[in-house]
């Protein structure tokens, strides 16, 4: 499995997705330019946030704005490069191809998708979709059956227990 791992490399090809998938711009495409990118499970706003910190793989701090900006395209193939996919392709030369799973059969997702897409292929990644209906989504999450996938957690109540949960407790599906 290329993108699972705790190995240098398998680390650097997810801090290269991580940097492509512009999230900046997909708030402002798909929800109209209204929230922000998660920079940690708990949001801003409920207890336990830290407003200063940062992701710095994905983020520098501009120092004269005092405001994180996210590190450019051609350092996410710099970080691929040194992963073993310069360009998108392995060392025979084939292209690095990722399945992407998601619950998404609604006729409003193609753009989405077609979102996704675009961005790997920036990094010369062929992003392969694979759209199943949820209950088939959820047991290929139960048996890890996947490479990328796409989900959520909406919060019913302001704390950050409500975010950590499913993280750090016997509520967890996986122990880690």
């Amino acid at each position: 499995d290329a993108v699972g791992g705790v190995e240098a490399n398998k680390q650097k090809l997810r801090q290269a997705i991580s940097i492509a998938l512009d999230f900046e711009e997909y708030i402002e495409i798909f929800n109209n330019g209204r929230g922000i990118p998660a920079i940690s499970p708990v949001p801003p706003g409920i207890f336990g946030y830290d407003d200063g910190s940062i992701n710095p793989y994905i983020y520098t701090l501009n120092p004269a704005q005092k405001r994180p900006m996210r590190r450019p395209v051609e350092y996410a193939k710099k970080l691929l490069g040194e992963a073993g996919y310069p360009e998108g392709r392995n060392s025979t030369g084939a292209p690095l191809i990722i399945t992407f799973d998601n619950p998404w059969t609604g006729a409003d997702t193609a753009p989405v998708i077609n979102w996704y897409i675009k961005r790997f292929k920036l990094l010369g990644i062929q992003l392969e979709n694979r759209t199943t209906d949820y209950n088939r989504f959820q047991e290929k999450m139960r048996k890890g059956n996947f490479q990328f996938f796409s989900w959520g957690w909406n919060a019913d109540y302001p704390d950050p227990e409500n975010f950590l949960f499913l993280l750090t407790s016997a509520n967890g599906k996986v122990k880690f």
